[in-house]
């Protein structure tokens, strides 16, 4: 990669880290997404995803646009985020990917195609641009091989709000693996997924079922 690239790349991973909230800070609504946890389990998880998939399933890609979108496709996590629920984050994320990038000097043209991207990562929308695909997927994968599902059952009210997140979050992550092969590859991973959610679910029974069918009586 071009050294004017690292540096503006490397400008906008310090401004999105300094969004996220610090070691030490306690605010519930954010405690997911500090930066000693969200980076080294996510962002840095997609954009190893967007190089090896990249290299592996795609023949030509841009991949300062992908790099771009991959680091910045949940911003919108932080950024004017007012309430608990990160409902509309894609959009906040569209709205401070756009900012920073100008604040770079890229061209719109490049920048169109990275908001592209970031659009992509929505389970509901449809893109045909390669590099939006590719993030797309890599987003995806790096949220179901990752500690991440795992991770935020430490954040969740109880384990009956984690069970439904959990489970709506492995279908429409799931949904959004487009490539064939990569399918292919983690469908066992989401089948070991679906395997947990049934057998909570079995267990979500009376304690004096539970111990008549243990007991045979």
């Amino acid at each position: 990669m071009r050294k004017e690239f690292s540096n503006k790349f490397k400008k906008a991973y310090a401004d999105l880290y300094k969004l996220h909230p610090q070691i030490g800070e306690q605010n519930p609504r954010f405690r997911y997404l500090r930066v000693d946890w969200f980076f080294p389990n996510h962002i840095h998880n997609v954009l190893e995803q967007v190089k090896d998939l990249g290299q592996k399933y795609f023949t030509s890609i841009d991949y300062e646009v992908c790099l771009y979108a991959g680091l910045l496709h949940d911003s919108g996590l932080v950024y004017k985020r007012e309430t608990a629920e990160a409902t509309g984050h894609e959009e906040r994320s569209i709205e401070y990917a756009e900012k920073e990038l100008k604040n770079l000097g890229y061209s719109q043209d490049f920048i169109i195609k990275v908001l592209e991207c970031i659009r992509a990562t929505n389970v509901g929308y449809d893109s045909k641009l390669p590099e939006a695909i590719l993030v797309r997927n890599a987003d995806a994968y790096a949220h179901l091989i990752s500690m991440h599902f795992f991770a935020k059952a430490n954040f969740a009210n109880d384990i009956i709000s984690f069970i439904d997140w959990f489970e709506n979050k492995v279908e429409r992550t799931y949904k959004k693996i487009s490539i064939p092969e990569l399918r292919l590859e983690i469908g066992p991973l989401v089948n070991y997924y679906q395997k947990m959610l049934e057998n909570y679910r079995k267990q979500q029974i009376s304690e004096k079922v539970y111990l008549n069918n243990i007991t045979g009586k």
